[in-house]
């Protein structure tokens, strides 16, 4: 069952061709600054009951825009995500002025752009419509310390790091959500302020799927593998001189193989004599985001 935050309103309501959905709402005109929310806790005692070794958790929601709220320099959002006993683990949110959408997740700094930034834009801000359902989809890899977020809206999968800060041999434990947090606050007098959630699960799995870790983005479209099947050397150069920071190599059912580093390099040399003849991903890290790569062993 919810819990209400700060006594504010949560109802079951139907929802045309989708059924009884969960709708936030606050009075008839709401106060200045409101914020209203609801809380589902003791998540973590679902998360104790996973099989061993699902160290992958699907978050997974639907969430309806709602009108267009405030403008000009004033703020309205809406957040909702996963949080531990200390912060989020896991956090969207939905700019009611703008319709601006981004995520977030634990350790990591940088916003995180569910479109893949594709003209690689810096004041670039993913944008969805007002008064329309959305799916939004994340896999958290505790193996890999990876964050996957999958948008049908934009078709794309944005990769993350997730927990790179923490040193513990037990991710997962030590920093599993107890916490679902559906909030909504304004800093401006409006009309009524509602918005709406379904079907919304938490699923533990043994290994991402391999349609998720392969699906392309717009980075990975710059870049070339040669030779490709390869046998101990992949040469990997990009259209737009981006530099490689880092390759992380993946086998195609999400099991993390080594990482290369490499120094201010756009065209560099990847090592593969090690590895055993198959498919693997590689996940390029360049300042711009991450790019995946089918790359295939001989």
């Amino acid at each position: 069952m919810f819990q209400t935050v700060n006594n504010n309103y949560a109802t079951i309501t139907a929802e045309t061709n989708k059924g009884k959905v969960l709708t936030l709402s606050s009075a008839a005109t709401s106060p200045y600054k409101c914020n209203l929310g609801v809380k589902k806790t003791d998540i973590d005692l679902f998360i104790n009951q996973r099989s061993t070794g699902n160290n992958i958790l699907k978050f997974e929601i639907e969430y309806f825009t709602g009108a267009q709220h405030g403008k000009g320099s004033s703020t309205a959002h809406q957040r909702f995500g996963l949080y531990d006993k200390n912060d989020a683990l896991v956090q969207f949110t939905f700019q009611s002025i703008t319709g601006n959408v981004n995520a977030q997740c634990k350790d990591q700094t940088k916003l995180i752009y569910l479109d893949n930034n594709p003209n690689n834009n810096p004041n670039h801000h993913p944008t969805i419509p007002f008064n329309t359902w959305v799916t939004f989809i994340v896999y958290l890899d505790y193996n890999n310390k990876k964050a996957y977020f999958q948008t049908p809206y934009f078709n794309t999968v944005a990769v993350s790091d997730f927990l790179i800060n923490s040193t513990s041999t037990n991710l997962i434990d030590d920093f599993k959500p107890s916490v679902l947090l559906l909030s909504f606050s304004s800093d401006v007098n409006t009309t009524q302020v509602f918005t709406k959630f379904d079907n919304i699960k938490i699923t533990a799995l043994k290994n991402v799927p391999p349609e998720v870790l392969s699906t392309t983005n717009f980075l990975s479209e710059k870049f070339n593998l040669f030779p490709n099947p390869a046998s101990d050397i992949v040469n990997i150069t990009n259209s737009e001189n981006m530099i490689v920071n880092k390759v992380d190599v993946y086998d195609v059912t999400g099991k993390f193989i080594n990482t290369q580093k490499f120094s201010n390099e756009s065209e560099i040399k990847l090592k593969v004599e090690a590895l055993n003849s198959g498919t693997y991903l590689l996940h390029l890290h360049v300042n711009e985001g991450i790019a995946v790569k089918k790359l295939i062993k001989k």
